[in-house]
């Protein structure tokens, strides 16, 4: 059984409930069919279990459900039908619990501690890079910035999520000049294999089988690619968030609790959470909320390590610390490469801001540029 938890716009809530169950189980949420037996509706049909205001409460059978039904089949039935509803107003999506369907979902492979012990950075938050510029680079020359920030210090590595498969830059040229760069070094480094379903699934395997050592792809692939290669590549996954608020905002959305649980259960490693104190700067008590889900103890599964970005720079990592403790990575990619000293000095202004040693000109060049929160970016 899977429990759903909406907030429906409605000017009968009642009336727009029992649409949401009936249309998203067995029917047509108005006319009952001939064949539509006290039977089928006892075994099939979805229950409104419980309306406080505009807050409804859904159970759908866990009969409706086969073993291969993966999480596109369920969020058609969780957030579909009922959009189509002219007198449901809006719909949103606020929480689900998965219930015994959780289990037919692996979840992370390596998880925050699987991630630690790849790239030895214990007891501290992680830094990433992002490989900037976003396109037009070679190989040659993208793997010369991934080494560049590896001498700096990153642990973790990321293409940006607009870089395909282009001719001038192909995977499976550029996978092999990375890790050629990187070979020795504890970085982890995920090129970006978004695609259709089939696409994604071929280049995160050939990736691997290139020597990468971790996977990027981003949520337009469709989450059950992410599932899919879980499955079948046995490499850290990164899920990148841009483009989530087609799904998490509007009349029609799920929320992003309801995402991070989808993210977890199938199988990413690690996630853009959002950012605090950048040009994308959310509350403290949204991105709390996010990291609950992402790292709190959840139905056996392996946790999810965020990733902070979007405006990311050595002024800020002392205070995101603080504030959101150690189980977390920040990622940047302008803040490293637009250093003054270049792309090495930025990276190592990072690793200097969590653990300063003697002198530290790097973060002091990067302190004075950006400053801390509030500062001028």
């Amino acid at each position: 059984m899977i429990t759903a938890h909406y907030e429906i716009d409605a000017s009968d809530v009642e009336k727009a409930a029992m649409a949401l169950a009936v249309g998203q189980s067995v029917g047509n949420p108005d006319i009952r069919a001939l064949r539509d037996s006290d039977e089928l509706l006892a075994r099939h049909q979805a229950r409104v279990i419980d309306i406080e205001g505009g807050r409804v409460t859904v159970e759908f059978p866990g009969t409706n459900f086969g073993e291969s039904d993966g999480i596109a089949h369920i969020m058609a039935v969780l957030l579909g039908g009922q959009v189509d509803i002219d007198h449901i107003e809006g719909c949103r999506l606020v929480d689900v619990d998965f219930g015994d369907e959780a289990g037919r979902f692996s979840g992370p492979r390596y998880g925050i501690e699987g991630i630690r012990q790849l790239t030895g950075a214990i007891d501290r938050p992680l830094i990433g890079g992002i490989v900037k510029p976003k396109l037009g680079l070679s190989p040659r020359e993208l793997a010369d910035v991934c080494r560049e920030m590896a001498d700096g210090g990153v642990d973790f590595i990321k293409e940006d999520e607009v870089l395909g498969d282009p001719p001038w830059c192909p995977l499976a040229d550029r996978v092999p000049a990375v890790v050629t760069a990187l070979d020795g070094m504890p970085t982890i480094y995920a090129p970006c294999v978004t695609g259709d379903a089939l696409d994604a699934v071929r280049r995160a395997t050939l990736a691997y089988e290139l020597g990468a050592s971790a996977i990027h792809v981003n949520v337009w692939s469709g989450f059950g690619t992410f599932r899919a290669i879980r499955e079948q590549v046995e490499l850290p996954l990164f899920f990148q968030k841009s483009g989530d608020r087609v799904w998490t905002t509007g009349h029609f959305a799920m929320s992003e609790v309801v995402l991070y649980k989808i993210v977890r259960l199938m199988g990413c490693d690690m996630a853009h959470v959002g950012m605090w104190g950048g040009y994308l700067n959310e509350s403290i008590s949204a991105l709390e909320v996010k990291l609950g889900v992402m790292r709190g103890s959840w139905i056996g599964l392996n946790t999810l390590l965020p990733s902070f970005s979007c405006g990311a720079h050595p002024g800020l990592v002392r205070d995101l610390g603080e504030r959101f403790g150690n189980d977390i990575m920040i990622s940047s990619g302008g803040a490293i490469h637009g250093h003054p000293m270049g792309t090495t000095a930025g990276a190592r202004a990072f690793r200097q801001a969590i653990d300063p040693v003697g002198t530290t000109p790097e973060l002091d060049v990067a302190l004075e540029l950006w400053g801390g929160i509030g500062s001028p970016r």
